[in-house]
């Protein structure tokens, strides 16, 4: 019998999502679709061969008011003739082809993170879309998108918005994980032998930007190398608070921070983490960054802030990782826990490997098979709603985290 033909379409080429393409084929004969290759937002090394199976869609345009939209689009579905379509994103085009693509009888399955209420995704601004502060925009993305088959949210805080803000049924929203390239990180040694004024390296891995609060890090990182002289930072260099970041070493003559400007490519990522102890991420909001699942894949020491999302499943305080406001004392206060006890760096780094093992391509890409199937199944409608209905109970406790 032959492989339903999916075909997933998303903004950018994100080097995970095109390496997720690939484990898909076990279950879908699947396409991913991009409307660019990157945005100025993402470093060069972002770029990864495509190989035959994803593509960037032609004349693609971006406006803030339409979002994205390609015409060639509708060339590609007549090419593929797709089952199913996985649409990232509630936007005016991707409403137009819901509607469009139901007349066909292709399935749509919608995707998105929770919505935040802010005028830009690098906004540090924490407050998600609510019907009780924009009513019309909450009742424009039901009535656009109502007639979706399957709603994916990233996480439990996107599928609690789509219900209970947006209107959505809980029987048409389920919580799924966000694909992630974490195989090499799981080979990465444990980091043991370490004692107490032994060299250890932080990282700050998330982009230097309001909400992940960089600044933050630089001021508790100061703090703690005045004690600790043996503690280095390294950062990430991209984002628009990366010379606020510069002065601020400069002004305060904070002493070996590196930025992370000698990668090369997508697969030599991974060494960042093998080569550093802690990650930290002071920041104001976060669905669930993905930096965290990989540094748990690679078995580093993990500070975040309380006000990181849907983490449940993989950051247990005090077992794998120490949480801490989004100040720069009680990230410091955190951090030093490590710093003084440093065998806790292997002790929290096994049990983040395990934790984080579900989050392997395979498993992901089984957890998308076992909601999409059942879409296109012989009588097809009423089977996927008795499925869904039975599974939406659970996938609070079965894929929890985006």
């Amino acid at each position: 019998m032959s492989k339903q033909r999916l075909v997933f379409l998303s903004n950018i080429a994100a080097p995970y999502q095109v390496k997720f393409c690939d484990t898909l084929q076990s279950h879908f004969d699947t396409e991913f679709w991009f409307y660019e290759r990157l945005t100025d937002r993402r470093p060069d090394w972002w770029k990864v061969p495509l190989g035959k199976r994803c593509r960037v869609l032609r004349h693609s345009f971006y406006s803030r008011r339409t979002n994205y939209l390609s015409l060639d689009v509708f060339i590609q579905l007549i090419r593929f003739r797709p089952h199913v379509i996985l649409l990232a994103g509630f936007t005016p085009f991707h409403a137009l082809l819901l509607h469009i693509l139901h007349v066909f009888g292709v399935k749509v399955v919608m995707m998105s993170e929770p919505i935040r209420n802010v005028t830009s995704e690098d906004c540090g601004e924490s407050k998600l879309l609510s019907k009780a502060d924009v009513p019309r925009k909450t009742m424009w993305i039901y009535r656009l998108f109502k007639r979706a088959d399957l709603l994916f949210g990233m996480g439990d805080v996107a599928r609690t918005q789509f219900i209970e803000e947006f209107g959505f049924s809980a029987q048409q929203v389920v919580s799924v994980p966000y694909p992630i390239d974490i195989e090499a990180h799981m080979q990465h040694p444990l980091r043991r032998k370490k004692r107490r004024n032994d060299p250890i390296r932080i990282l700050f891995a998330n982009r230097l930007i309001e909400r992940y609060q960089p600044l933050v890090a630089l001021e508790a990182y100061h703090q703690l190398k005045q004690e600790y002289p043996l503690l280095t930072l390294a950062m990430n260099q991209e984002g628009h608070l990366a010379e606020a970041c510069r002065r601020y070493i400069e002004d305060e003559g904070v002493q070996q921070v590196t930025f992370l400007d000698d990668i090369q490519s997508w697969d030599d990522l991974h060494r960042v983490y093998r080569d550093s102890d802690i990650l930290v991420l002071p920041a104001t909001y976060s669905n669930g960054n993905l930096t965290i699942i990989e540094a748990c894949a690679s078995g580093m020491g993990i500070v975040v802030s309380h006000e990181v999302d849907n983490v449940a499943r993989h950051l247990h305080e005090g077992v794998n990782c120490y949480k801490c406001e989004p100040t720069a004392a009680s990230l410091a206060t955190q951090i030093r826990q490590y710093v003084d006890r440093p065998e806790r760096l292997t002790e929290h780094g096994r049990r983040s490997k395990q934790l984080v093992s579900h989050r392997l391509n395979e498993s992901t890409a089984n957890v998308y098979a076992g909601w999409i199937l059942p879409l296109k199944r012989k009588g097809d409608h009423h089977h996927a709603q008795a499925h869904v209905t039975r599974g939406s109970d659970a996938s609070s406790s079965r894929h929890s985290e985006g």
